[in-house]
């Protein structure tokens, strides 16, 4: 039901959650994003009503994925979903 995408531009990691059910609301949910770097969390964006997050990575390279997390408003109950994994090697100047 939940997807967590992961993708680049600009020196920067975006992630987003993409739902594929006609019945969900995403007003009822609050939603928080971790960015991971090798393994290790090095970003936080806590909880909004936004389904899309962007982390800078300006001069960072390596194997990055966002551990997503959506919360329900009104009874508390959080699920945490990751994206596939993003290797950046380098960036140009």
């Amino acid at each position: 039901m939940f997807n967590v995408i992961i993708s680049t531009v600009e020196k920067k990691v975006l992630g987003e959650f993409l739902v594929d059910s006609y019945f969900f609301e995403p007003s009822k949910y609050n939603y928080a994003f971790y960015l991971f770097k090798d393994g290790k969390k090095i970003d936080t964006v806590g909880y909004s009503s936004n389904m899309k997050v962007d982390f800078d990575i300006k001069g960072m390279n390596g194997i990055f994925y966002i551990r997503a997390y959506i919360k329900d408003v009104v009874h508390k109950n959080i699920r945490a979903y990751n994206s596939d994994k993003l290797s950046i090697d380098s960036w140009e100047i």
